[in-house]
């Protein structure tokens, strides 16, 4: 799912103050959804289904902004200018439909849901998805910063229960808890492919956890897992923080 030429596509910008949700459902496949930089989008948004097999690309605008070039791990140094996703409330800030495919997010902040609760990307069900037809697929989490609360921490921050799946470049922090376990990326009811590279991972339960839960999927096993280049952190100060 690497860059791929868009020359028919169109290119939807969406400033602070437009309808986010109202961009990912109008997307036509090839397009790229660029959200303006630095401005903050709160809600529960939806990747939905579209149809063939071209990627929609959704990012922060890079005109006169500095960002990481393809291949380089993104920091908290970039807050400054990623556009900011995040929930309005204990929900997830990002899920994908039952089904959905072909996105690619590029270089943007999703902050820490209200009180520090849950998950804040969800890939694919937990208990509602049955069956490999509601799996989301081919999706791709590139150079994005995702954190939770400095103080209240976050249960999860990307909850992978999909099909084909990369997580590359990105940093993931702020993922504790002293109440509960907690995971950077944690998944139990998705098949994969999973290819986890070149990430900085920072969780005070398992930086990276697949099973602790039995799938919805009967005999469903997460395989061909690949875990490569990263970085897994337990920020020795969390302990003076219990």
């Amino acid at each position: 799912l690497g860059p791929v030429s868009r020359s028919a596509a169109a290119t939807r910008n969406v400033a602070a103050g437009d309808d986010l949700q109202l961009a990912l459902e109008t997307a036509q496949p090839g397009d790229e959804i660029v959200l303006a930089s630095g401005a903050t989008f709160s809600g529960n948004f939806v990747l939905p289904v579209k149809s063939g097999d071209q990627v929609i690309v959704v990012r922060t605008g890079s005109a006169g902004v500095s960002l990481p070039a393809n291949g380089v791990r993104t920091t908290p140094d970039y807050a400054g200018v990623l556009a900011k996703i995040r929930s309005s409330n204990t929900s997830p800030a990002l899920t994908a439909a039952p089904g959905a495919h072909h996105w690619r997010l590029e270089n943007l902040e999703f902050q820490a849901n209200r009180d520090g609760v849950g998950d804040i990307i969800v890939l694919g069900g937990s208990q509602t998805q049955t069956s490999l037809a509601e799996m989301p697929h081919d999706i791709v989490l590139d150079r994005l910063y995702i954190h939770g609360d400095t103080t209240l921490g976050q249960k999860r921050g990307v909850a992978l229960n999909s099909g084909y799946t990369e997580i590359r470049n990105s940093y993931i922090s702020e993922i504790k808890s002293s109440e509960q376990d907690s995971q950077a990326i944690g998944g139990w009811n998705g098949r994969g492919p999973f290819v986890i590279e070149n990430n900085y991972l920072e969780a005070s339960g398992e930086n990276v956890l697949f099973g602790g839960a039995d799938p919805s999927i009967t005999g469903l096993v997460p395989s061909d897992i690949s875990i490569r280049r990263n970085t897994f952190s337990k920020p020795l100060v969390w302990r003076s923080q219990r």
